[in-house]
């Protein structure tokens, strides 16, 4: 199984032609642009640089007739249930807040997306945001993020991703990248308090003696009962010795996480917030939680789940990861993956070094190569609702897995390898199936760590 549609943008070139208008003409809807607005070239009025087509077909600039503001819009033949589009990038200043839009327009309908990749002025990505799904149709509808700039941060990498039947055309226009200004700091004058001579005439010494009782010392002996707040089940041990990384000798991890917060740290991982795995469902940052050294991702019985991407990405490593699944709905599949840092899947290639669905007794290696998705893998009958490291080797000669220290899974055919960098993925991805309802289902995770070559 693939990763799809885990939605982070990077510019991708494209080449693109001017067409006629494409899409029906209808009455006029759109959004205006900001005065301050700061998109590269939000209506496509000479040419579409900074536009292109990431994933999902085949792009190019078309005249459009009804949009209230552009004449121009970029537009994608779609050949996927998803497609994700780049859209121009911005310079920005750490610290400062943006509103980022655009508007699109879907034939059939679908949901369009909108996010953001920070990169520093070396070019290391240093956070993804993704916005709220929006629903677009043959009227123009705007999908808006808004957000602030990371620490260091340099540029911003915008793009969106849509949801819709396969076929569908599907174009934006009018990128609106607004900063937000602070507006000046309205010092509210007090009026300057004009010495009223306040005669402050005391009141009748009516000396009503109140005797104030002594503070009733009413020992209010709050005996705090035992704070039974279900506490998460205690951590797992950090390991057993099994782990790939002791087995063969790797040393000390270099980066990861240990998950010994009370939070997931997004200063590490991006959590997604849009559309599920193929357009089912929805991911939701609500639903990764972490607690005594355990990060949950749950996932609901309406298809309502979570997923996350590491951020940093790596060209060759070894990434290993200690998961337990609970017994649950085998519509719902638990993923580690590595994913393409250039979000051009599949040439980007893929591997998912433990797949397997809650529920199982199989775990499943999947590595995906080459523009027509092929694929090797390999399976293992595996008690998956016992706590396992499973692990996965990159290196320019080839790749390997491991369960528990123990080689499952090789392939060192050179065309087979991804060709340029990845990062770690954690997925609970929903496949809706059968008449019968979803059982809410999970999947934990004590660590993942990265050890270099």
């Amino acid at each position: 199984m693939n990763a799809l549609f885990k939605s982070a943008g990077v510019l991708v070139a494209a080449a693109v032609a001017v067409v006629a208008a494409a899409l029906p003409a209808t009455a006029a809807t759109g959004s205006p642009l900001s005065a301050n607005n700061a998109c590269p070239n939000p209506v496509l009025a000479q040419n579409a640089t900074g536009w292109a087509v990431t994933f999902g077909g085949n792009g190019a600039r078309v005249a459009v007739a009804d949009h209230s503001t552009a004449k121009f819009a970029f537009q994608i033949a779609t050949n996927s249930p998803a497609s994700i589009m780049t859209l121009p990038a911005a310079a920005v200043t750490a610290g400062q807040k943006w509103t980022f839009a655009a508007d699109s327009q879907i034939t059939g309908g679908g949901r369009v997306t909108l996010a953001v990749d920070f990169y520093s002025s070396t070019s290391r990505r240093l956070a993804h945001v993704t916005g709220s799904a929006t629903n677009a149709g043959t009227a123009w509808a705007r999908a808006t993020l808004a957000t602030t700039a990371p620490a260091t941060a340099a540029r911003a990498v915008v793009s969106q991703t849509a949801t819709l039947t396969r076929g569908a055309r599907w174009a934006s226009t009018a990128c609106d990248y607004a900063p937000v200004t602070t507006p000046p700091t309205t010092t509210t004058k007090t009026p300057t308090t004009t010495p009223t001579t306040t005669t402050t005439t005391p009141p009748p010494t009516t000396t009503t003696t109140t005797t104030t009782p002594p503070p009733t010392t009413t020992t209010t002996t709050t005996t705090v009962p035992p704070t039974t707040t279900t506490t998460p089940p205690p951590p797992p041990p950090p390991g057993d010795g099994t782990e790939a990384a002791t087995v063969l000798g790797w040393g000390a991890p270099v980066d990861g996480d240990e998950f010994a917060g009370t939070a997931l740290d997004t200063s590490r991982w991006g959590a997604y917030d849009g559309p599920g795995h193929n357009g089912n469902g929805k991911r939701r940052p609500s639903q990764i939680t972490v607690a005594n050294g355990v990060m949950t991702m749950s996932g609901s019985a309406d298809g309502t789940t979570g997923g996350m991407e590491f951020k940093r990405d790596r060209l060759y490593g070894r990434w290993e990861t200690r998961m337990q699944v609970p017994a649950g709905d085998s519509r719902y599949h638990t993923v580690l993956i590595l994913w393409p840092e250039a979000e051009d899947w599949p040439v980007g290639g893929e591997v998912d070094y433990a797949e397997t669905a809650a529920g199982s007794s199989t775990v499943d290696f999947f590595l995906h190569y080459s523009a027509s998705n092929k694929q090797t893998m390999a399976s293992r009958t595996i008690d998956i609702t016992q706590w396992h490291n499973y692990a996965v080797e990159w290196t320019s000669t080839g790749i390997r897995g491991y369960i528990d220290g123990t080689l499952w899974f090789t392939d060192t055919n050179p065309a087979h390898l991804p060709p340029r960098s990845m990062h770690q993925t954690i997925q609970l991805d929903w496949f809706p199936s059968g008449a019968t309802s979803t059982r809410p289902s999970a999947m934990n995770v004590a660590w993942m760590r990265y050890y270099s070559l």
